[in-house]
């Protein structure tokens, strides 16, 4: 084969190839930055309603768990010492303090010197006692059809709840000692960034201790 044929096969050899160019890069228009920032938009604000729900109920179960674990606990050494027990529920340096003594203690806030101090609970500082819930979008009272299933007994509210020798609710009576005069409900109140919820905690006449949670429609277990 001659040289001027080969020269014509490499010439059109090379010009069936396409011509190698740098592939171009593409970056995000405007628009599409913004489709994606109004995207994240939405679900940040479907989300972090949500995630403070979510908290607001861990710290209301965890409250509530901590309070009825001092209830059981007041009640125990009530049947362990064979005397009635109080557990306190005081506001102490803007804080809830639960604490359990001997039924004859009357310090106001729990004290590392009482000999009788027998447990301690303190709840963040989210919560408070104002007492019954009241005011704009507060829930209804528990009832002790709701609680117990019956209406028959007293129900002492948001009243520092005692327990006798035989791990009952009782109340004490000047000359005789410890009575069993119906049950207790004590309610806490959650505030936090405009946000309110409310738990309580209930012991029935018989002695059963049970935590409950407002979800805004109704109380619940």
């Amino acid at each position: 084969m001659s040289a001027t044929h080969t020269e014509q096969r490499t010439a059109l050899t090379q010009a069936a190839q396409p011509a190698c160019r740098p592939s171009a890069v593409r970056g995000f228009s405007l628009i599409e930055l913004l489709v994606v920032v109004a995207i994240g938009l939405v679900i940040a604000a479907v989300a972090i309603p949500t995630i403070s729900t979510t908290m607001d109920g861990i710290s209301l179960r965890g409250a509530i768990n901590n309070a009825n674990s001092t209830a059981q606990r007041c009640r125990i050494q009530a049947i362990k010492r064979n005397t009635y027990q109080r557990m306190h529920v005081a506001a102490c340096n803007n804080r809830v303090a639960l604490f359990v003594t001997d039924g004859t203690d009357a310090n106001a806030c729990p004290q590392t010197n009482d000999k009788t101090l027998w447990e301690q609970t303190w709840f963040s500082t989210e919560f408070g006692i104002p007492g019954v819930p009241t005011g704009a979008g507060a829930p209804s009272q528990l009832t002790t059809l709701q609680m117990w299933g019956t209406n028959n007994g007293a129900l002492n509210i948001n009243t520092d709840p005692y327990f006798n020798s035989r791990g009952l609710p009782c109340q004490p009576q000047a000359g005789a000692g410890c009575i069993n005069n119906g049950g207790f409900v004590y309610y806490y109140q959650y505030q936090k960034t405009g946000r309110t919820r409310w738990a309580a905690t209930s012991i029935s006449p018989a002695g059963r201790i049970e935590g409950w949670i407002w979800n805004g429609k109704a109380w619940g277990n």
